[in-house]
């Protein structure tokens, strides 16, 4: 059965028009109804919809739209691929056309802004034996000039209510993983990579959307791992920066910036380290940590704690976490410095510098060791300085060296001495 218009040797040719009488003023149009028939062996037959090649000139467009309505949701618009019961389902491909010279053409898929709108749905085929078909949505290769169309999945508008949703995510698996959602941009011969960027939404009125990455929860073992860090440099540049940081606030707070390990119920909490990679030339990278400034009132404090050790029913000589704060060593020049300083003050008192040692509410509170490290084979100890600074106007600082009142037993001693040696005259006090 062929239908065809008449040819237009000069002009254009004949439509083609395929189509139901109007209803009347109840019930429904008549459908149409475009099918193959069915096939015991061998396929079904295809069904081919085109437009012709224009020689000069753009191709016919083909739409495929859904008339609009006063009543009910708008009507929809279907499309799936087979299904198959021994093989691999049925693929859906949906791409633009290719641009030779220039950019190939915009893929867009998005739902209309909201008022009841119709809905769109594109599945491929089942496989009920095997893997369904692949749906696969692609703006085709650019040409010699140009760059490869857009694509846009974007919900609509709403001018009452919430806009709509966009989810993407993998099935359930019964037996086997979960498949994987990979966002990966394309590698590029000039100027910087393409980006990837996740921007939750924005609100005039209430707190603005949140953004959450977590990773899979592993109900018998191990959770996933997270992990956010930029890629090597190549032989020239460095690594690309990682900037963790709350937003500012015209009035109000910033927003806090919390880093921690979870909570264990058996065995130890996880540990959190902070350390600057190796270098081969110049100075090692430093470590920096800053309280905050404040123009009206006191500047935001420094505090670094050990953890505490509450388990002493079990463990009856458990001691909270060690302190430890040292200098790497070296094998030129000399050993780096420790240096603590409080504070200065252009109107007041500078800020004090106390170390005092821990409380032994039952025994003996801790010790406090001043003292330098023992001298090599060649040279002497370093020198101990306790001075208070000098004073221009008013007397300088006193120093005051003793031992507490003692409620029952005896005070302790105060010793001055000087060391023994083995040559010259002994050491002075």
């Amino acid at each position: 059965l062929s239908l065809v218009s008449g040819e237009g040797t000069a002009t254009t040719s004949g439509a083609v028009k395929i189509r139901s009488t109007n209803s009347g003023s109840i019930g429904s149009s008549g459908a149409l109804y475009f099918s193959t028939g069915t096939s015991k062996t061998g396929n079904s037959g295809a069904i081919y919809l085109g437009s012709g090649v224009a020689t000069v000139g753009r191709a016919g467009a083909i739409v495929v739209s859904v008339g609009s309505g006063t009543s009910g949701i708008g009507g929809e618009v279907l499309m799936n691929a087979g299904r198959s019961t021994v093989h691999t389902g049925g693929a859906v491909s949906i791409a633009s056309g290719e641009g030779t010279a220039t950019s190939s053409g915009m893929v867009t898929i998005r739902s209309m802004n909201a008022g009841k709108a119709g809905s769109v749905s594109v599945g491929s085929g089942e496989g009920t034996a095997t893997t369904s078909g692949a749906v696969t949505i692609r703006s085709a290769n650019a040409g010699t000039a140009g760059m490869s169309g857009v694509l846009i999945f974007s919900s609509g508008s709403s001018s009452k209510g919430n806009s709509g949703q966009i989810w993407m995510g993998t099935g359930a698996a019964t037996v086997g993983r979960g498949g994987a959602v990979a966002i990966m941009v394309g590698s590029g011969t000039s100027s910087t990579g393409g980006e990837v960027r996740v921007m939750a939404g924005r609100s005039t009125v209430h707190t603005g959307g949140l953004l959450s990455l977590v990773s899979g929860e592993g109900t018998a073992t191990t959770s996933g791992m997270v992990t956010i860090r930029s890629m090597n440099a190549g032989k020239a540049g460095a690594s690309g920066m990682l900037v963790f940081s709350s937003g500012s606030a015209s009035s109000g707070n910033s927003g806090a910036l919390n880093i921690g390990t979870g909570t264990v119920t058996g065995g130890r909490a996880g540990m959190m380290l902070l350390t600057v990679g190796s270098g081969t030339s110049g100075a090692g990278g430093s470590v920096q940590v800053f309280s905050g400034r404040s123009t009206v009132h006191t500047g935001g404090s420094v505090s670094v704690g050990s953890g505490e050790a509450s388990g002493l029913a079990l463990q009856p000589l458990a001691a909270a976490g060690m302190l430890l704060l040292a200098v790497g060593s070296g094998t030129s020049g000399a050993g780096g410095s420790v240096q603590v300083f409080s504070g200065r003050s252009t109107v007041h008192t500078g800020g004090s510098v106390s170390v005092g040692s821990g409380e032994g509410t039952a025994t003996t509170s801790g010790a406090v060791t001043i003292r330098s490290a023992n001298a090599g084979t060649a040279g002497m100890s370093g020198v101990l300085v306790f001075s208070s600074g000098s004073s221009s106007k008013g007397n300088s600082g006193q120093i005051w060296m003793g031992t507490g009142a003692a409620t029952v037993g005896r005070g302790g001693d105060v010793a001055i001495t000087v060391g023994s040696g083995t040559s010259s005259i002994g050491g002075e006090v």
